[in-house]
């Protein structure tokens, strides 16, 4: 079930902050400030644990959002913040806090998605035929 919550909140992270990070009175940072202020603000009321862990997965998942949209698209987004999830679920238990993990999560999240479109596009490439003249 945690997991399923992880997923759940990265996913509006990063869509809602690359959303409102292409607004004309946005920029990418005032973004995910905002949208991070937003929902502690509305989630803080609650009492269970895993608040304070949807908390820091809603920080870092912005971060991925963050990314600019001539880097990822918004599909890489959905799959690096997905990624994201997974390396922040696994990698909390390892790590002390959760400041180190949101970072290294969100910068390999992204690193992942954009080495596998990199490989793609030069296997794209390499089958192509030559033109002839």
């Amino acid at each position: 079930m945690t997991l399923i919550l992880i997923l759940i909140v990265s996913q509006v992270a990063a869509q809602l902050t690359h959303a409102l990070a292409l607004t004309k009175h946005f920029g990418s940072v005032r973004a995910s400030s905002f949208l991070t202020l937003l929902f502690i603000g509305l989630t803080s009321f609650l009492t269970n644990p895993i608040i304070a862990t949807l908390h820091a997965v809603f920080l870092g998942s912005s971060f991925v959002g963050m990314t600019d949209p001539t880097r990822l698209s918004r599909l890489q987004i959905f799959l690096s913040s997905v990624i994201f999830s997974f390396i922040f679920y696994f990698l909390l238990g390892y790590l002390k806090g959760a400041g180190g993990v949101l970072g290294f999560s969100a910068f390999m999240s992204c690193l992942i998605v954009h080495f596998i479109w990199w490989l793609g596009t030069k296997q794209k490439l390499r089958f192509r035929r030559p033109i002839k003249d």
